[in-house]
């Protein structure tokens, strides 16, 4: 999942969003070096990460893919995915996609003590183009590849790969409508059980 859905998924609490955000920044042990809540919202970006990369659904998308480009398919699935999100994201949230948008980019932006540089720099330029909200028009999947393709090291096929994604565009919203409730109920459950243990350890 790429950054809106990380957002979203992170719950309401600001620190949790913000590491949310921070999970595609930071990489290693969490020792400490920020907040507890924005460590718990980074280890709960791995582990959207990690269910999502491991989900049926992920897993039979990425084999609709021609096979020189199924390496890279989790790539575009992140971007695609986002995009499903935004076109309907009243579905998921009870903010509109704009006010969830800026909502979070003040919330990062007032945490940006904690971020790292290129996280940073990388929050300047999403809240300048308003890049969650971008993300409900289908035109952002492509620019997102192009982009994606320029920072990769080495030849890649992402800037090549929208046909595909088009082509392919009603069994990927399939897995996506299989692939959201699942991580929107296991975050839940995960946030909840941290709120749990907080209030034990505070009583």
């Amino acid at each position: 999942m790429n950054f809106l859905a990380h957002l979203l998924l992170s719950g309401s609490d600001p620190d949790w969003r913000a590491g949310g955000f921070l999970g595609d920044f930071i990489r290693g042990p969490l020792t400490g070096e920020r907040p507890a809540a924005i460590e718990r919202g980074i280890a709960l970006h791995r582990h959207v990460d990690a269910s999502s990369d491991h989900h049926a659904a992920v897993l039979e998308a990425k084999r609709l893919f021609p096979r020189p480009y199924r390496r890279w398919a989790p790539v575009a699935l992140d971007v695609l995915f986002d995009h499903f999100l935004a076109r309907d994201f009243q579905r998921f949230s009870r903010q509109p996609l704009d006010a969830f948008s800026h909502e979070c980019y003040g919330q990062l932006d007032a945490r940006r003590e904690h971020l790292t540089v290129p996280a940073s720099r990388f929050l300047d330029r999403m809240a300048e183009v308003d890049l969650l909200t971008a993300y409900a028009r289908r035109d952002s999947v492509t620019r997102a590849l192009q982009h994606l393709s320029g920072r990769a090291r080495g030849d890649n096929p992402l800037a090549a790969m929208d046909p595909t994604l088009t082509a392919l565009e009603a069994e990927l919203q399939t897995a996506f409508e299989r692939l959201m409730p699942d991580l929107l109920h296991s975050t839940r459950t995960r946030i909840e059980a941290a709120d749990d243990e907080s209030w034990a350890r505070s009583g």
